[in-house]
């Protein structure tokens, strides 16, 4: 048999961005199909902008473009210049494909079953989330008041997304309370929303588990380590090896990583050393020292 060659090659900047663009427009096109016809308020700027659409007349793009802005300057003035350009993209094109899709495309002729809507919406929207994150993209919006939270007043990351995605959902059942199609109702689907998109996210970015080990075998350990170190600031064990059939001295990297980071560790193994022998595992039950949330991304 000849052996396949599965050398790693780096992304490039306009297939990168392509992604993006994909993952940007799937999610548009869960919320536009499945969560927009029975207007639920679900998390995100997303929720805002039915609540707010439906309450002043506006069209939901509009208020989504909106707080986009204002949420992308608001992190420029407390997460800096970086964080500022990373979330322009996303923070555009979702307004931008919403519009398109608002001008010229009807809804689906869908019988007004809210489980239909919560389960394909919730999947759509974390299939294209998930494509989002697995390429290093951003959806802007109110990634930007979670990370507030999280550097400025120390919170774990997961419970600056419940308050404020709570928040939002709160809000939408305060406004249509006396709706009795809405109300408490239309908050416990959102949360279903929720649940569905985060659980599809996570096995398109990492299959079953949000974090994994990631063993790297190389012939440039220094290099590809301090690269890590630079750009996601993990630690990472170095372990001696040798092939079995070449008798070539290697060295096996090891480290942990969250499902975010693994685009930056994929780019940076194909930069440096794309013949490194590359493996990724479940890693659970993790002990000792270790943050899931590293950096601005």
């Amino acid at each position: 048999m000849r052996p396949v060659n599965n050398s790693l090659t780096k992304l490039t900047f306009l297939r990168r961005y392509a992604y993006i663009t994909l993952g940007v427009f799937i999610m548009v096109a869960g919320f536009y199909y499945f969560i927009l016809p029975p207007g639920y308020v679900i998390g995100g700027v997303s929720g805002f902008g039915v609540l707010f659409g439906e309450l002043l007349g506006l069209r939901v793009s509009l208020i989504v473009a909106i707080l986009n802005v204002v949420l992308l300057l608001v992190g420029w003035y407390f997460l800096g210049f970086k964080s500022f350009t990373r979330s322009i993209y996303g923070s555009v094109l979702f307004p931008f494909f919403l519009f398109l899709l608002e001008t010229f495309s009807p809804f689906l002729p869908i019988p007004e079953d809210p489980l239909l809507y919560v389960i394909f919406g919730g999947a759509i929207i974390g299939i294209g989330f998930g494509i989002l994150i697995k390429y290093g993209g951003t959806s802007g919006g109110t990634d930007i008041p979670i990370k507030i939270l999280h550097r400025r007043l120390k919170l774990p990351l997961s419970v600056s997304l419940y308050l404020v995605d709570g928040a939002i959902i709160a809000a939408g059942v305060i406004a249509f309370f006396d709706d009795p199609d809405r109300g408490i109702a239309m908050g416990l689907y959102a949360v279903l929303v929720m649940v569905i998109s985060g659980k599809f996210a996570d096995y398109v970015v990492a299959g079953s588990n949000t974090l994994r080990a990631v063993h790297i075998v190389t012939t440039m350990p220094d290099q590809i380590k301090d690269l890590i170190y630079e750009a996601i600031e993990r630690g990472v064990s170095l372990v001696p090896a040798e092939g079995g059939y070449t008798k070539e001295k290697k060295t096996m990297i090891v480290s942990v990583i969250t499902r975010n980071e693994y685009y930056i560790i994929r780019n940076i193994i194909a930069e440096k050393d794309p013949e490194a022998f590359v493996f990724t595992s479940p890693a659970t039950e993790i002990q000792g020292d270790f943050t899931t949330y590293q950096g601005d991304d």
